[in-house]
């Protein structure tokens, strides 16, 4: 019961997180549209500890290694694809 509850406060606490950085930064690309955003970067650590605590809920100890395994995982495959993105797009220009 104890891990289910850390689990749940760890995603209400990543969700809240990631919720107000976006707020602001609406704001900020309102007063600036002759630009696009740069593209983000996707945490490493931050996909770990996520899909650890979806692990967690779901399957125990092994679960949440598997998890945190996973995340990580999925974080760098959205860094690789973005930088190949960037190198493509400066090719073109």
């Amino acid at each position: 019961m104890k891990k289910l509850s850390i689990a749940i406060a760890t995603a209400a606490f990543l969700l809240t997180t990631t919720a107000t950085g976006r707020a602001l930064a609406d704001d900020k690309t309102a007063q600036d549209t002759t630009t696009q955003p740069a593209e983000k970067h996707h945490s490493k650590a931050k996909g770990a500890v996520v899909g650890g605590a979806g692990g967690a809920v779901v399957g125990g100890k092994k679960g949440a290694a598997v998890g945190a395994a996973g995340g990580a995982l999925v974080q760098h495959h959205k860094n690789k694809k973005a930088q190949k993105k960037a190198e493509k797009e400066q090719k073109a220009q």
